[in-house]
């Protein structure tokens, strides 16, 4: 009885509920039958003339048509959605915007479609939020109206009247900023032409493929340049070498004239190339860049000729100009010299009678020679002294000679009376250090035979000829060591020296072998475990890595092996083949990673589990379950994509109080 008691008591709330509640009239969208329609019934005839005059001055002036619609409720859908498919049945087109209000409900929607207006969104919010809004809060029905067309009728006017000071200030500040640019653009462009050419200058202009690198423009500077400099270097050259030739006669400046003949023809060809650059011809940049670097080329090398005699032409002319005081100081050699001879001579009588004749052979007629040459030095001297002081033109040739006679021979009569000073010491050196010199060319040779015995050694011929010149030094020096220790130890030492350096090659090059093999072996290992990573990564999760990163982990193994097939012919070729194989497994890493990743999002919202979890994902990882996650789209995504289009393409609702498409401005909400 309680029971149904209590069953009264809820229907009897319920119905006195409904008596009491207000009802609306729930209309769902509809055409919509005119621009104005009132099924809410709150627009009196002065304020249905007042929107429908708002309506046509917007028409009028942007041609955008406004519809403006009241009813009571918007059937249970959200303004927007109800206001968008309003649009969709009633036709409304890119031009048409609508306001939509819910009397009862409290709800409106303003949608104003992008090709309606040339407002932003953020304006139409604005228009939204700060006079349709409080309009209808207020319960100003057509005021809201009247303020939606003319928010969109200003709008309109405002775009359409062009302000001409700020198109002017515009127009001036733009103006401003081409000047500028160009302005910095030229002296960027000249700055880094400036720097080019001084990059240009530093090449060497006689080799043609380090012209390559320069720029075209910078090529063309340097050319402009050189023809310049190098034409004033000639005119200069030839204005000297006729002085010269007046003063040392024709046969002494023949080798400066002959190079500043050949820098003259030589320039000729930079001129007519030159010309052929300047012509109103064009050429293309390739045809200008082989013009302007035979130029460049062309004027180095005339360039050289000059500088090639520059020093020795300075050289005879200031030895003419200081010829006395060259002539004294030659003088005052000779009495040195001489000064030398009888001591000489006495040394070298000692050692003949300390050392056999043949260790003295090479010092043995060192004083005499030096006395003939002193005597041909003294006459040269007297002839230049006559000829300096009675300068003659045309015999300045003669002078030159003289002079470089006088010190050629007594250079030579010095070295030779140095070398009977010597002859003692170096031969007591040489005899003493002959036993350890002997001693050491040995160890090279055991050494050398050491190398050879092993076999595949680098320059084996070379070092097999050495060890033999070394072993026929070393039985001579034997034989003959006392009898002439300084001959013996030279020809020791000559050997030593070729034998070290052979010695020195091969141990390179076997060190350079083993640094080789070194480095194979770290790469070999470092490929090998890369490859051993993935394959075991793949391994354990084989049901879900697909062909990519399998075919760069087969890759991998097969540089693998062609770098061991290289090993013991091509260390540098097996080296590249187990760097590729590395770098071949670290990108099938980073595919089955992605695999991974894929995989994992797909079972995330997929057919095994919907929100991860679950004892399937393993199964599914390791390959015991892999038929339908490979199919369901790990690449691709499952279902062919979420959402769609609202009715047959219409409009799709969004969400509360917000745009709802892509192609809609505005919004809606309550008030």
């Amino acid at each position: 009885m309680r029971l149904v008691r209590l069953l009264t008591l809820v229907l009897a709330t319920v119905a006195a509920a409904a008596l009491v509640a207000p009802t609306a009239s729930a209309e769902p969208p509809f055409r919509l039958p005119g621009y104005v329609t009132d099924n809410a019934g709150v627009l009196n005839a002065a304020g249905r003339a007042q929107v429908t005059s708002a309506i046509d001055e917007l028409y009028a002036s942007s041609k955008t048509r406004l519809w403006v619609v009241y009813v009571e409720s918007f059937s249970g859908q959200s303004a927007q959605t109800w206001a968008r498919n309003a649009m969709r049945v009633s036709d409304l087109g890119d031009f048409d915007a609508l306001l939509a209000v819910s009397t009862v409900d409290r709800g409106y929607a303003f949608m104003v479609p992008d090709s309606a207006t040339e407002l932003s969104s953020s304006r139409v919010q604005s228009l939204r939020r700060n006079d349709i809004e409080p309009a209808l809060r207020q319960g100003d029905w057509a005021g809201a109206a009247v303020a939606a067309a003319e928010g969109l009728a200003q709008s309109a006017d405002a775009d359409s009247k062009l302000s001409w000071f700020g198109l002017l200030v515009a127009l001036g500040v733009i103006a401003l900023a081409v000047v500028l640019l160009m302005f910095w653009r030229r002296r960027r462009r000249r700055k880094r032409r400036e720097a080019e050419f001084a990059a240009a200058r530093r090449v060497d202009p006689t080799d043609p493929h380090a012209l390559a690198s320069v720029s075209l423009d910078a090529l063309d500077d340097l050319s402009r340049t050189m023809v310049v400099e190098v034409d004033n270097a000639v005119r200069t050259s030839d204005h000297e070498l006729q002085l010269a030739i007046e003063e040392f006669g024709t046969e002494r400046t023949e080798p400066f004239t002959r190079a500043v003949n050949n820098a003259k023809t030589t320039l000729a060809q930079a001129f007519n190339v030159r010309q052929i650059l300047d012509d109103a011809i064009p050429e293309t940049p390739a045809q200008r860049r082989d013009l302007l670097t035979r130029v460049v080329v062309a004027a180095a090398k005339a360039d050289r000729e000059l500088d090639a005699q520059r020093d020795a032409f300075e050289d005879l002319r200031n030895l003419v100009i200081n010829a006395p005081s060259r002539l004294d100081a030659l003088t005052q050699q000779v009495v040195g010299i001489t000064a030398r001879l009888g001591p000489s001579q006495q040394k070298l009588e000692q050692l003949h009678d300390e050392f056999d004749a043949t260790a003295l052979s090479s010092v043995a007629g060192n004083v005499d020679a030096a006395k003939e040459l002193l005597t041909f030095a003294d006459q040269n001297i007297g002839r230049g002294r006559d000829l300096a002081e009675r300068p003659v033109a045309g015999r300045q040739t003669e002078l030159v000679e003289c002079v470089r006679a006088a010190e050629a021979a007594l250079a030579q009569a010095q070295g030779l009376l140095d070398a009977v000073d010597s002859a003692a010491s170096d031969i007591r050196r040489a005899a003493a250090t002959l036993p350890a010199a002997i001693e050491d060319i040995q160890n090279g040779i055991k050494q050398a035979a050491a190398l050879l015995q092993q076999g595949n050694v680098p320059h084996a011929a070379q070092l097999a000829e050495a060890r033999d010149a070394a072993a026929t030094a070393v039985a001579a020096a034997q034989r003959s060591n006392s009898a002439d220790p300084l001959g013996s130890f030279t020809e020791l030492t000559k050997a030593d020296a070729d034998l070290d350096r052979l010695l020195a090659a091969v141990e390179q090059e076997r060190e350079a072998a083993e640094r080789l093999n070194r480095a194979l072996d770290e790469a070999l290992f470092t490929a090998r475990s890369r490859v051993r990573s993935v394959s075991d990564f793949i391994d354990t999760r084989r049901g879900i890595v697909g062909p990519e990163a399998r075919t760069r982990l087969a890759e991998a193994v097969r540089q693998i092996g062609a770098a061991e097939e290289k090993r013991s012919t091509d260390p540098a070729g097996a080296i590249a083949h187990a760097n590729g194989a590395a770098m071949l497994a670290s990108q099938a890493q980073s595919l089955a990673n992605a695999d991974m990743q894929n995989a994992r999002h797909s079972y995330m919202g997929g057919p095994y589990g919907g929100g991860g979890g679950g004892g399937n994902m393993g199964a599914i990882i390791g390959g015991i379950l892999i038929g339908n996650i490979l199919s369901g789209g790990m690449r691709g995504g499952f279902g062919g994509g979420f959402g769609g289009g609202f009715g047959d393409g219409g409009f799709s609702p969004g969400s509360f109080g917000g745009s709802g498409g892509g192609e809609m401005f505005g919004g809606g909400g309550r008030f």
